[in-house]
């Protein structure tokens, strides 16, 4: 996958959505948005990152990371996600399943059960079954992974609530569908979902 060029990614979308002024003006106050693809070593940290922090608020998901990154210190993060280390991953706050989650992900990776061209690969429904295959890993993630570990252009998440929730309030808002918006937005729904996630941001914050 070549590097994407966010201007003229951003300037695609706006054309895109010119014939729906709410989502234009909405897309145009944000600005660019800017994923880059990760290299292939930093895989192992990213996707056990994302298990590890799973149905936890942010400050609780950095806690437990940072115990896991300090016990792998020494060894690194491939030694420590080992059946013998169960007891030291479990002290650092991570549930069993949580446990077994990743010293499922970290063998997948040694043993080749995730296939290494994933990370030559532009075709998401290869990378998710890749991903999916491995126990505790879940649509969701897999398509986190492909926005912000692979950086492929056009992914949307149906499983993720925020993205639901503003997609229906911004079709409502245009008085279209979602199902039109998304259409519309192709091939670039994850710079798309990156707008929603940001306003949908900002509104927390508001209420806050």
């Amino acid at each position: 996958m070549e590097k994407q060029d966010s201007k003229k990614i951003h300037a695609d979308l706006l054309s895109k959505l010119v014939a729906y002024p709410v989502l234009h003006a909405m897309v145009s106050s944000n600005g660019p948005q800017h994923i880059e693809k990760q290299p292939p070593e930093q895989f192992l940290a990213y996707l056990s990152r994302a298990v590890a922090g799973q149905q936890l608020s942010v400050t609780a998901a950095k806690t437990i990371w940072h115990r896991v990154e300090a016990q792998s210190q020494q060894g690194g993060l491939d030694a420590l996600l080992v059946d013998e280390h169960y007891d030291t991953l479990r002290s650092c706050g991570l549930s069993n399943a949580k446990v077994k989650t990743l010293l499922g992900i970290n063998h997948a990776l040694k043993e080749g059960i995730i296939c290494p061209s994933v990370h030559q690969s532009d075709d998401a429904q290869f990378i998710t079954e890749q991903l999916v295959q491995l126990w505790g890993v879940g649509q969701w993630t897999a398509e986190m992974a492909l926005m912000f570990f692979f950086a492929h252009p056009d992914v949307w998440s149906d499983g993720d609530l925020a993205l639901k929730r503003g997609l229906e309030r911004m079709a409502e808002q245009q008085g279209v569908s979602a199902d039109e918006i998304l259409q519309s937005v192709t091939p670039y729904r994850t710079y798309f979902a990156l707008h929603v996630w940001e306003v949908m941001d900002a509104e927390l914050m508001k209420e806050d």
